[in-house]
C-alpha cells in the first residue's frame, strides 16, 4: 500500500469511560488505515464499540471519556492533523469540512423545527464556503445529487414531512455537502426497507467515486458488508480481531467470531434455523487475563483463558487475533 494513498491513520485508539462498576474501555487499542477512494466497513455486534470509534474520531463524546491515542487525518493541502489532539476550536474546522458523518437514526438527528434545505446550507456558510444564497442553490443541486425529486419542494419541508429513506438521503447530502475527505456511515441504512437500502447502498458508491472521499461504513449487516465494503475490520469487545479485504475475509475468515457472524448470515434456498454464537457477548470491565470471546468459543482451549492473544498478520495476509487461527 502506498503511504501517500492514506488518507486516515489510526493508531492506539482507546476510549474509556469511568462508571459506578468502573473502568470500562469500550475501544481498546484499535488501529487502523483508510485509503483515499476505498470503503473499510467496521462490524461486529452491538456493544462491540463500532459507533463509539466513529464518536470517538469525530470528538462527539461526553467529557466523560477519556481518549487516546492517534488519529492522523491528511488534509486538502497535505497537512496532516492528530483527530485527537485538536482543540474543540479546531476540531469545529474539521468536523462537516474535512470530516463528514452519516448518523444512525435521521430522525433524531435532524432539527426537526428547520427546513432540510436550510440545514443542508449551514454546514456550508458555518465554513464559510459560500454566501447563503449560493448555499441554498448547492443545497437545491445536493438534494437531486442524493435522488429527491422536486428539491425547491422538499428544501422546505421539516423532516417529520418526508419518509425514513428520505430523510436518510437528506443526512448524506448534509454530510456531503462541504464535500469531506473522509465520511463516516454509522448504520446508515438500518432502519431502511430493503428496496430503499439498496438505494442508499448504490447511491453512496457512486457518489463516494464522484468525490473520491474514504468511507468509514460502520455495520453489523454482513450482507451490506458484500456489497460496499473494499476491507473489513471485525471488532469483539472494544478490539480488532480480524481485518482483511472483503473477498478474502468472506472465502476464508479466520477468527471464530468471524466465522460465526459469516454463518449466521440468511442464503437463497436456506431451510432451517439459521446458525448462531451461543452465549452473551462479555463485560468490558476491567482487565481481562486472556481472550475476550473465550466463553462463547466452541475452538477454546487453555491457553485462551489465561494468554491474551495478540493482533498478527497471518500467512494468508490477514490480521488476526486468535491462538489457533486458521488451524
Amino acid at each position: 500500500m502506498n503511504s501517500a494513498d492514506v488518507i486516515l491513520d489510526v493508531k492506539g485508539l482507546t476510549t474509556s469511560f469511568q462508571t459506578a462498576g468502573g473502568c470500562v474501555k469500550a475501544v481498546n487499542d484499535l488501529s487502523f488505515t483508510l485509503r483515499r477512494g476505498e470503503t473499510l466497513a467496521i462490524v461486529g455486534e452491538s456493544g462491540c464499540g463500532k459507533s463509539v470509534t466513529s464518536f470517538s474520531l469525530m470528538r462527539l463524546l461526553s467529557r466523560q471519556a477519556q481518549i487516546q491515542g492517534e488519529a492522523w487525518l491528511t488534509g486538502r493541502d497535505g497537512e496532516r492533523l492528530n483527530l485527537l489532539a485538536l482543540s474543540e476550536t479546531e476540531m469545529e474546522q474539521v468536523r462537516g469540512r474535512q470530516l463528514g458523518m452519516i448518523f444512525q437514526e435521521p430522525m433524531t438527528s435532524l432539527n426537526p423545527l428547520q427546513q432540510v434545505g436550510e440545514q443542508i446550507a449551514e454546514a456550508m456558510l458555518t465554513h464559510k464556503l459560500c454566501d447563503r444564497k449560493q448555499a441554498r442553490q448547492r443545497a437545491l443541486e445536493l438534494l437531486t445529487l442524493v435522488g429527491i425529486s422536486a428539491p425547491e419542494i422538499r428544501a422546505q419541508q421539516y423532516p417529520h414531512q418526508m419518509s425514513g429513506g428520505m430523510r436518510q438521503r437528506v443526512m448524506i447530502a448534509i454530510a456531503l455537502a462541504c464535500k469531506p475527505q473522509v465520511l463516516i456511515a454509522d448504520e446508515p441504512t438500518t432502519a431502511l426497507d430493503v428496496t430503499i437500502q439498496a438505494q442508499i447502498l448504490r447511491l453512496m458508491r457512486k457518489l463516494q467515486g464522484e468525490v473520491g472521499m474514504g468511507m468509514l461504513f460502520i455495520t453489523h449487516d454482513m450482507g451490506v458488508v458484500a456489497q460496499i465494503a473494499d476491507r473489513v475490520a471485525v471488532m469483539y469487545g472494544g478490539q480488532l480481531v480480524e481485518m482483511a479485504d472483503t473477498r478474502t475475509l468472506f472465502r476464508r475468515p479466520l477468527h471464530p467470531y468471524t466465522q460465526g457472524l459469516l454463518a449466521s448470515v440468511p442464503r437463497p434456498g436456506q431451510s432451517g434455523r439459521l446458525a448462531g454464537i451461543p452465549g452473551q457477548v462479555e463485560t468490558v470491565y476491567g482487565p481481562h487475563l486472556g481472550c475476550r470471546f473465550v466463553n462463547r468459543c466452541a475452538q477454546a482451549r487453555e491457553v485462551c483463558r489465561v494468554d491474551r492473544p495478540v493482533l498478527f498478520v497471518h500467512p494468508a495476509q490477514q490480521l488476526v487475533r486468535c491462538h489457533f487461527a486458521g488451524l
